[in-house]
């Protein structure tokens, strides 16, 4: 059953004065540059390969490279580092409608950034094969349909995740959240990277393709918009209104329980 807990929608206009939220959308920006200065050096040494052993070393490059920003950043911003994760949050009111916009935007910049450090790096170097350079996500011509289920549905079970990892009543230490969290990316990627090179992330689909600037082939971009944030306000709402466990639901559960318990004793001493 739903439960009644209610959301509140914060816009955070009284955040703008403070350092605290610039320091923040700093740390989402350095965090997202960083992680895509990872995606697309694995991507650039790994593309066309086709192997499905490599598909797996990309996706724990990725997933440990998440997993040591989210620790290094989590405590200033969250470190979302994700537009859809930022999304999912503001959806699920655990910041505020400003706050979640703000970092958007310097995790777009910041994957910008990231790519342009790799492309002006390794300008000597093959820039990748086909369409896989820079770690660039596509669509195969009629397969859009499957695309945006796919980048959904994988999106969702990230969101889902770090909902239900960094939910404070179950107390998950930084570091395993950081470190759960890398894991679901490095799954996520190993299954998804045959299909669209795995976005579930749409600055990290932006960065690349802004820096290589060859739409060619590119008409689906936005697929990598639409589908990522469906999928993190689906999540949202699923675990914020079905999965949440207030107070209240403990203390039935509790009283359930203790009954139970009771009834048990009683019986056997009869």
């Amino acid at each position: 059953m739903c439960n009644n807990r209610r959301v509140q929608l914060k816009f955070g206009a009284d955040e703008l004065s403070k350092w605290k939220l610039w320091r923040a959308v700093l740390a989402e920006f350095v965090g997202t540059m960083l992680f895509l200065l990872c995606v697309t050096t694995v991507a650039l040494f790994n593309a066309g390969s086709g192997s499905s052993s490599v598909n797996v070393e990309v996706g724990i490059g990725i997933g440990l490279g998440i997993a040591t920003l989210s620790f290094a950043f989590g405590h200033v911003s969250g470190g979302h580092l994700n537009p859809a994760v930022t999304f999912g949050m503001i959806i699920g009111g655990r910041i505020s409608f400003l706050r979640g916009l703000f970092y958007t935007l310097a995790q777009v910049v910041g994957a910008i950034a990231g790519s342009a450090i790799t492309y002006a790096c390794t300008s000597t170097l093959e820039q990748g094969i086909g369409k896989t350079r820079l770690g660039q996500n596509f669509v195969k011509r009629g397969d859009e349909i499957e695309a945006i289920a796919l980048e959904m549905l994988f999106t969702f079970i990230l969101v889902f995740f770090v909902f239900s990892v960094t939910d404070p009543k179950k107390k998950v230490e930084p570091y395993a959240q950081s470190l759960g969290i890398g894991v679901c990316i490095w799954v996520c990627h190993v299954c998804l990277i045959p299909y669209t090179n795995c976005s579930i992330n749409p600055a990290r689909s932006t960065g690349p393709a802004i820096v290589i600037s060859d739409w060619n082939g590119q008409d689906e971009f936005w697929i990598f918009w639409l589908a990522p944030m469906l999928g993190g306000a689906l999540a949202a709402v699923l675990y914020t209104f079905v999965f949440y466990v207030d107070d209240s639901d403990e203390d039935k559960y509790e009283v359930r329980h203790s009954y139970a318990m009771e009834t048990t004793t009683t019986t056997i001493r009869s």
